[in-house]
């Protein structure tokens, strides 16, 4: 008896490989966006909300220093990410991958880029680092 329930196809290892640079990708953005704002961004926003925010003054001395390289880092990050996610969604849509997608994946990639372009924007919105 055939398995029905199985029609999944199996994940090209090029395709995993995607997967694996473009979580990486977006794991590293976020927190190199995390690193940017911590120094003045996310302090002035927590304080509005009424949460303490004394253990990001750790982060902010590790990385005030080197803002401007971790500011690098998080849009190289957030650029890979996004090239890779739209090289990704083209190549779904022209049926080279066929149903080899991944959701868990690809929903937490999304929603990691957009938390790291609201910490980036957060961060330009209170005080630049440049």
């Amino acid at each position: 008896m055939a398995d029905l329930h199985n029609t999944r196809a199996p994940i090209a290892p090029a395709e995993a490989g995607r997967d694996v640079a473009k979580t990486t990708f977006a794991a590293g953005a976020v927190l190199a966006a995390f690193g940017v704002a911590s120094c003045c961004a996310l302090p002035i926003a927590l304080g509005a909300l009424g949460i303490s925010s004394a253990g990001l003054f750790a982060i902010a001395e590790l990385v005030g220093p080197y803002q401007l390289y971790v500011l690098a880092a998080a849009v190289i990050c957030l650029l890979g990410t996004v090239l890779l996610l739209w090289r990704q969604r083209r190549a779904r849509a022209c049926g080279v991958a066929g149903p080899c997608s991944r959701p868990v994946l690809d929903r937490f990639t999304y929603v990691t880029v957009v938390l790291a372009f609201g910490l980036l924007a957060l961060t330009f919105w209170m005080e630049p680092p440049l």
